[in-house]
């Protein structure tokens, strides 16, 4: 089943893309001429390190980039970018809070799943010590906690 978004933005003036927000990931989509050659990129939350808004000048637009470390390349760069005229820059600003609320909600989780694994491997390790688990047993629950 398809994960359903639960935010869509559309940049009309700027540069006709449409942003559609999930709950671990933002897809883009770069609307090509009549319809045909669009570009869609798909962005997990977990990925993006920085989010970077130029605003818009006197005759230019103003962007969006998701930095996903990856930024060198040119083509990544222009596909993690999302133009907006200074009529859209309102509802760019509200994009870029929503993203960033999104990546420090994805961040919290990998800590507080990380403390919980710390927690039960300390746990894990008390029972072992205390030659309750067999050193077979120990191993195969260390290795499986570990690979969460």
């Amino acid at each position: 089943m398809a994960e359903l978004a639960f935010k869509e933005y559309s940049f009309k003036k700027g540069s006709k893309t449409t942003i559609y927000l999930y709950q671990n990931s933002i897809e883009i989509i770069h609307n090509g001429f009549l319809g045909k050659f669009n570009k869609i990129k798909l962005i997990q939350f977990k990925n993006i390190t920085n989010i970077i808004l130029k605003e818009p000048g006197f005759a230019s637009n103003g962007s969006i980039l998701l930095d996903c470390g990856l930024n060198n390349n040119k083509h990544e760069k222009q596909s993690n970018t999302i133009e907006f005229s200074k009529q859209e820059r309102e509802m760019a600003i509200q994009l870029k809070q929503m993203i960033e609320s999104k990546v420090d909600e994805v961040k919290a989780q990998r800590v507080d799943s990380a403390v919980d694994n710390f927690e039960k491997l300390k746990k894990i390790k008390e029972l072992y010590d205390l030659e309750i688990l067999s050193d077979e047993e120990y191993h195969e629950q260390k290795e499986r906690l570990l690979e969460n």
